[in-house]
């Protein structure tokens, strides 16, 4: 055999056996895998717990047992013209273990609001009684605010929610309306 067949013979087996590894190379790195076992669900750090009037407000269940919603389904009827304030609607509290950061801001509110309601005031008060951020303010008739901004609670802290209420004197019997609010936390 001459020289030259020789050489295109070892190239040609080159070439293929690069061909080879590069296909193994390839389905080599086809295949990747990440696993997560086992995803396991903590306890909230900052959440909901009991105030004075939540159970006034919501009945015993009024907080979910993981402490992350509260539900204030039983608040009683308001007469036209009648304020009522609920000083401890609910408490939040942090024991992540670290400073965290919270805004409440108005997620829905649904009824007749304007026609039977002068204002609802939602405000965050620090165990001291000092409103922390801006106090949410709904009114019927003008400009709403409708987020207290971001708040810092450190942790082991405990804060108060506070709830007033004030009904039109013209209000229509059985008319209501449906408020949430949505807690942030960084």
């Amino acid at each position: 055999m001459n020289a030259n067949a020789k050489k295109s013979l070892k190239i040609i087996a080159l070439l293929a056996t690069s061909l080879l590894i590069s296909f193994v190379s390839a389905e080599t790195y086809t295949e990747l895998f990440m696993n997560g076992t086992p995803i396991t669900i903590g306890s909230a750090g900052v959440k909901f717990t009991t105030g004075t009037n939540t159970t006034t407000m919501g009945g015993g269940d009024a907080i979910n047992t993981q402490g992350t919603e509260v539900t204030f389904d039983a608040i009683p009827a308001i007469e036209p013209g009648q304020t009522i304030t609920y000083d401890q609607a609910v408490n939040i509290t942090n024991n992540s273990g670290a400073t965290k950061t919270l805004n409440v801001s108005l997620y829905s509110l649904t009824g007749t609001f304007s026609t039977n309601f002068d204002y609802v005031n939602i405000t965050v008060l620090n165990a001291a009684g000092v409103t922390q951020g801006s106090n949410i303010e709904l009114v019927g008739t003008g400009s709403n605010t409708t987020s207290t901004g971001s708040l810092s609670i450190s942790n082991g802290d405990i804060w108060i929610v506070r709830w007033i209420i004030k009904t039109r004197t013209d209000a229509t019997d059985g008319q209501s309306i449906n408020l949430t609010l949505k807690v942030k936390v960084e």
